[in-house]
């Protein structure tokens, strides 16, 4: 079972709970990370953290997970989430981005605006956790560029020569 990881600030609370419950309906494993109640004074870099440390851990354990983080300011959260080792947050403004995001650049969190519409928040949310990461050596070898200069300050290229079978990065 895929699980979700929620959390949210102020500015996106009461869509952010909207979406866990449909995300739970829906049979996915929820986590709520975000406060119990509406605080207006809360602060969206300690949501994005958190999501962001969550989903690795469950993804390095090998539990097929991902996070959404609803918060005031969409592109906000986005920086803040990137700045957790292996989190890739994106922003999306359709289903068919957020499954281009997972394909792509095997996103794993999925940060929205709280002022967005619910279903198609819902609809961002649903292709995002369904859609699959491109398997090509193409891909492979990008993330792992982009996981080299995270770890080390640099992109040495020692990735460049994988073979498909070399490429350990999959979510099903």
């Amino acid at each position: 079972m895929t699980r979700i990881h929620f959390a949210v600030d102020h500015g996106g609370y009461e869509l952010g709970r909207a979406l866990a419950a449909r995300a739970k309906a829906g049979g996915f494993d929820v986590v709520w990370h975000g406060a119990d109640e509406i605080d207006p004074g809360d602060d969206y870099p300690v949501y994005a953290v958190r999501v962001g440390r969550a989903v690795v851990q469950d993804q390095d354990a090998g539990v097929d997970a991902f996070a959404v983080l609803v918060v005031d300011e969409a592109m906000a959260g986005v920086v803040a989430a990137n700045k957790v080792n292996g989190a890739r947050a994106v922003t999306t403004v359709s289903p068919r981005a957020a499954m281009a995001a997972r394909g792509v650049v095997d996103a794993n969190v999925l940060v929205l605006d709280g002022t967005a519409f619910e279903e198609s928040a819902w609809l961002n949310i649903y292709a995002f956790v369904t859609a699959p990461m491109q398997q090509t050596v193409e891909r492979g070898r990008q993330i792992l560029q982009i996981e080299e200069y995270e770890n080390a300050g640099t992109i040495e290229g020692w990735a460049v020569q994988l073979e498909p079978d070399q490429i350990a990065v999959r979510h099903e």
